[in-house]
């Protein structure tokens, strides 16, 4: 199995996402921020790409949160159970 579908892959995308949306922020405007076309968000938030590390601390900037916090709730969300 890819682990582009693995459980921990479904619950940092899930993360991305959460706070894209909790920041109001549209595919469109994230990825104006980064520099890529919507597709690119459309695509890792479909589990159609694979992220990297820079990718997720580069989203996370642009989102306006630390990567310390991101890693913070993400860890707290698998502690949970949360896939």
């Amino acid at each position: 199995m890819s682990l582009i579908y693995e459980p921990e892959y479904r619950v940092l995308i899930q993360c991305l996402k959460d706070y894209r949306v909790q920041s109001n922020m549209t595919q469109q405007e994230l990825a104006s921020h980064l520099g890529f076309s919507q597709s690119y968000v459309c695509k890792y938030e479909q589990r159609q790409k694979r992220l990297d590390f820079l990718e997720v601390r580069n989203i996370c900037m642009a989102l306006g949160i630390s990567l310390t916090e991101f890693v913070t709730d993400y860890e707290e969300r698998l502690r949970l159970g949360g896939f």
